[in-house]
């Protein structure tokens, strides 16, 4: 399997460059750090050609992806999702071709479900045993049960009026919930 060509992580307030393979939170400057690539490497190793004949997963793009062994995916079975034609609200939007994507049919029912399962592969793969985040709920739902399959230990902290079927999702993929106001 070709690997990942992560290269750095990167603050995109301050330019500070950060080593990809060690954990991070967020910069000195209090940014989120963005994930940096090798564009011309990987252009180099894989065709459009190339990507279209693998498995239809968001893994086919894995050049792309932080990831670098893939023993450490951890997948629920997100597949592609369907592109569907809006033919009518295209039409009264003079939006001919509108299409909507449907990821209510990944493993968790939202779109959440890519990011978690890539950022729970990356934090398997670094050692990561326990992770903790704030949300007001689907990404908690997804990260929560990635994480459950990865076998790491998740905190979920989120708003005592966040939607109950949230919280229940949560709660059955084993994470921690605390409720705050």
């Amino acid at each position: 399997m070709t690997s990942s060509r992560l290269t750095h992580l990167e603050c995109p307030e301050c330019g500070i460059r950060y080593d990809a393979d060690t954990v991070h939170g967020l910069c000195h400057c209090g940014s989120p750090l963005f994930a940096r690539y090798d564009l011309t490497a990987a252009a180099a190793a894989v065709t459009p050609a190339d990507i279209a004949a693998r498995a239809p997963t968001l893994w086919r793009y894995r050049e792309l992806l932080p990831v670098r062994d893939p023993a450490y995916i951890i997948s629920l079975g997100e597949g592609m999702t369907p592109l569907l034609p809006l033919r009518r609200l295209g039409k009264r939007y003079d939006l001919p071709g509108l299409l909507m994507k449907d990821d209510g049919l990944l493993p968790t029912g939202t779109f959440k479900a890519r990011g978690a399962a890539v950022a729970v592969s990356r934090a398997a793969e670094l050692g990561v045993r326990a992770a903790a985040m704030p949300t007001n709920g689907n990404a908690g739902a997804a990260w929560a049960a990635y994480a459950a399959r990865a076998g790491i230990r998740m905190l979920v902290a989120m708003p005592v009026d966040a939607p109950a079927i949230t919280r229940a999702e949560i709660r059955a993929a084993g994470a921690e919930l605390y409720l705050v106001r």
